[in-house]
């Protein structure tokens, strides 16, 4: 916040006598100068361009906007003021269960149950405030949760309004203000217009019972959602990947949000939990189990530091699981490294647990602007006290920057600019406490299969073992390795069907006779004809051959599937025999 608006901002204060009362526009609108509006929807589709379902007839528990009540006797004072258009808007309180507690009743434009301007947004029920607005007025029948819903007439499945002031504060019997009541997992805002910057704070509350403060500090996001949760934009299992900022609507709502620090009646301090003891076990199956003894449930991050150089490199495992209280939370590692390759038998490497408390993530969708001077959200821990929160970001798939070792700037971390925020999830998150234990060395064991193939053509024999093996089979041998785990050797032997191939008899020519050796064979690729010594040159390549010499003729044929066969066969031609004169007595 600047000078100036500081300014504003405690004019403001002075002007507005019982400042603290009511629970809506006063903590979400600090600043008159900036209108930011409640914008109800009806949208079938959760992670739509236009934010999902907000506070309508229909839409999933974590996108109604409720209201908790600790006791008998506690009543719900609230009002409204909508944006001009035709259409009515009505109001209805609900049950848990869906039953009505407050019949529907359209927003006025006056009297009772209309708020007129922002002093008395901001001063809240008269009831409370003389300053304030004449409130609707209803006393929940018991203690528990009860929901808000909008309603008007739409033409198709989506629509929204949008209410410019709206308060809606729970007292005890004393009409004693009871803050840190109202909350939703999926709030849906409007500012005026895509300048306006929002200076609204709000109070996420963990599953482990943790509450920080988020203060906008001055982004200017037009219409907008706020939901947190313990993953980023998608909650798939990869940690790292999860928590990546990404093109497109990617995010979901998982912890409470609230517009002041939770009532602790209700949403009590969780403690900030420990590590008693984590122990590694690494059976010959190749796997490796983390188990983690805490006294209290979070988050666990485990780095195996399978790439030796400092950070997390691309060989490296990133683990992330929540443990809990009780036996032993067992994270299990698969045996493959960062890059989806099998770690070798007997590697040593370090693994590192972290143990982490209230992690939240922040994704926002569409937030293209922001004001000129915006540094990012200013983030602070609530409950339990302790340290303020490192703020982390990895903005690496949208061309942003990243910041893995956390930023602990006053005046605010993590601003971007237009191009990034336009149509995808900005996502940033922080922990209350991390706890990083001595890092574990192990050598990593695990039994191995070390394959040998073998291809024989029909005829041929390999020593498999100290064995002449000539027929197909898995063979297989088994020796400890020096971890103890088996090491098992396994031959398979595959034989594939040779040519056959006939040259016959030896044969025996007549003076001035030839004859034709060979034949065609099917499935073979080529034939080379030759004598016994070869000559320098093949004497032909067909699948036959005509000779009318003596000599032993060989022929080597050569299979599509590259066996090799030779079959040899010798001829004896007759000689030829000189004329000899007659003579006669």
């Amino acid at each position: 916040m600047t000078y100036k608006q500081v300014i504003i901002s405690l004019m403001l204060l002075t002007a507005l006598p019982g400042w603290i009362k009511g629970e809506g526009t006063r903590e979400l609108e600090p600043n008159s100068t900036y209108g930011v509006t409640l914008r109800a929807r009806y949208d079938p589709v959760l992670n739509s361009d236009e934010g999902g379902p907000f506070a309508t007839p229909g839409c999933p528990d974590e996108y109604k906007l409720w209201v908790s009540i600790a006791e008998v006797g506690e009543k719900i004072l609230f009002g409204f003021k909508k944006n001009s258009g035709f259409a009515t808007v009505n109001v209805t309180l609900r049950d848990a269960s869906g039953n009505i507690v407050f019949p529907t009743t359209p927003i006025p434009t006056s009297g009772t149950g209309y708020i007129d301007n922002y002093n008395q947004a901001v001063a809240g029920p008269v009831t409370i405030n003389p300053a304030g607005y004449t409130p609707f007025e209803c006393t929940p029948p018991a203690p528990g949760d009860y929901y808000v819903e909008f309603s008007w007439t739409i033409f198709g499945q989506t629509g929204n309004q949008q209410l410019r002031f709206y308060d809606i504060t729970v007292v005890d019997a004393a009409n004693q203000e009871k803050q840190g009541r109202l909350w939703s997992k999926n709030w849906q805002l409007l500012t005026v217009n895509n300048s306006n910057p929002f200076f609204g704070v709000m109070f996420p509350y963990t599953d482990d019972q943790i509450t920080t403060r988020i203060d906008f500090n001055g982004m200017a996001p037009a219409r907008f959602t706020i939901a947190c949760n313990p993953t980023g934009c998608a909650n798939t299992g990869d940690f790292i990947s999860d928590r990546k900022s990404r093109e497109g609507n990617y995010t979901y709502p998982a912890y409470k949000i609230f517009v002041n620090n939770p009532d602790e009646d209700l949403f009590p301090t969780g403690i900030v939990g420990g590590v008693d003891s984590v122990n590694v076990n690494n059976p010959c199956d190749g796997t490796v189990n983390i188990n983690m003894y805490v006294n209290k449930q979070g988050m666990a991050e485990i780095l195996l530091n399978i790439n030796p150089l400092p950070g997390v490199q691309d060989e490296d495992v990133v683990l992330n699981d929540t443990v809990y209280t009780g036996n032993a939370s067992t994270i299990e590692w698969n045996g493959l490294n960062g890059e989806g390759n099998l770690v070798p038998s007997g590697t040593t490497f370090n693994i590192e647990v972290t143990y982490i408390n209230g992690l939240t993530h922040l994704p926002l969708y569409d937030v293209e602007y922001s004001a000129a001077d915006w540094q990012g959200f200013i983030v602070d821990l609530i409950r339990p006290e302790g340290n303020k929160p490192l703020v982390f970001w990895d903005d690496r798939d949208v061309q942003g920057t990243t910041e893995l070792n956390g930023c602990l700037d006053p005046g605010g971390c993590h601003s971007w600019n237009f191009d990034m925020g336009d149509e995808n999830t900005i996502n940033t998150w922080w922990f209350a406490v991390s706890t990083t234990l001595v890092p574990i060395t192990i050598q990593y064991r695990r039994s191995e299969t070390i394959p040998y193939n073998y291809i024989l053509c029909e005829g041929d024999s390999v020593n498999v073992f100290g064995n002449w093996v000539s027929e197909p089979g898995v063979f297989s041998d088994t020796l400890t390795n020096f971890m103890g785990c088996d090491s098992i050797s396994e031959v398979t032997v595959t034989v594939k069907p040779g040519p056959v191939i006939e040259l016959g008899d030896d044969q025996v020519l007549c003076q001035g006779a030839s004859t034709t050796l060979g034949a065609v064979v099917p499935n073979v690729a080529s034939y080379v004809w030759n004598t016994v010594p070869p000559q320098p040159t093949p004497l032909g390549t067909d699948p036959t051959l005509t000779v009318n010499t003596t000599a032993t003729y060989q022929v080597q044929i050569t299979a599509t599937n590259g066996c090799i066969r030779t079959d040899q066969v010798h001829v004896t031609a007759a000689p030829y025999i000189n004329a000899q004169p007659i003579k006669h007595n």
